[in-house]
């Protein structure tokens, strides 16, 4: 059994690293899995760091999302916060000046394994630009978030192209969001 488990976390770390990797392709093509790797994204301040924790990735695969995580926020961040996003790591100018930030959010807390066949993104989510859409863009929800963990799935879409980063992250109502960005 020892064996069997170790051989379904190298299989998962395998998989997680072929699935948050650039694309093969040179130029624009090495991010044409819009996984994040032609972004730089920033939220409450907090830069995305990759995940690469092995039993984080687990945990979070085993929910069923259908999103690769790839990214993860350590610190809590607020449950109002606010995102910033532009062009940046393998290849910069991919998506152009930012014209669109986009989010879905799922609250990794509401999954029971044996009622939910997947879980779905929260309804009445969205980002609202602060200011230009190149500055900072905040959450916006119907109804008030709770404390917990979240996959925070952020779209940037610019006037070339667009790229995504799916996030791991915690959101506190007592942390307050960053200051808006002009």
């Amino acid at each position: 059994m020892l064996i069997q488990s170790l051989i379904a976390a190298v299989a998962l770390a395998g998989s997680h690293a072929k699935n948050c990797a650039p694309g093969d392709g040179a130029g624009d093509m090495t991010c044409v899995d819009r996984n994040g790797v032609c972004v730089s994204v920033t939220v409450d301040g907090h830069d995305t760091k990759p995940l690469n924790d092995p039993a984080t990735v687990k945990r979070v695969e085993s929910i069923k999302h259908g999103e690769d995580v790839c990214y993860v926020i350590e610190q809590p961040v607020s449950t109002k916060l606010r995102v910033l996003a532009k062009g940046g790591g393998k290849r910069p100018a991919f998506v152009g000046k930012i014209e669109k930030v986009d989010i879905n959010l799922y609250n990794l807390g509401d999954y029971d394994p044996e009622f939910d066949s997947r879980l779905d993104s929260l309804n009445g989510v969205r980002m609202k630009a602060d200011g230009g859409p190149d500055g900072t863009w905040q959450i916006t929800t119907e109804k008030p978030l709770k404390a917990g963990e979240y996959l925070a799935v952020i779209r940037v879409f610019g006037v070339d192209n667009w790229d995504k980063q799916a996030v791991l992250l915690k959101l506190d109502p007592a942390v307050q969001p960053a200051a808006p960005a002009q």
